[in-house]
């Protein structure tokens, strides 16, 4: 049986570079803030979309303390707050 490698805080099932904590975190996020049309956006924005949707504390407290400038996207507003980055595979 061939033996596979995998990072410690790595599960299966998450993408390489963000624990299954990160993920799960992007993932509440993301149910809050995505949509059609919504990136590039600004934090004033998500915000505002959060707090139409009724988004939980949490999400809300999140929002509030990510720095103004524009997001591209669900990834890059994860990644600011601290849930990881997506490693790209190679080849």
């Amino acid at each position: 049986m061939a033996s596979t490698s995998r990072t410690p805080d790595h599960e299966p099932g998450t993408p390489q570079g963000i624990s299954a904590q990160g993920a799960e975190a992007r993932s509440d996020l993301a149910r809050w803030i995505s949509g059609a049309g919504v990136f590039p956006t600004d934090r004033a924005t998500l915000l505002a979309r959060a707090e139409e949707q009724n988004a939980p504390d949490s999400v809300i407290d999140a929002l509030r303390s990510l720095p103004e400038r524009t997001f591209t996207n669900m990834a890059d507003v994860a990644e600011t707050l601290g849930y990881g980055k997506e490693e790209k595979g190679q080849g």
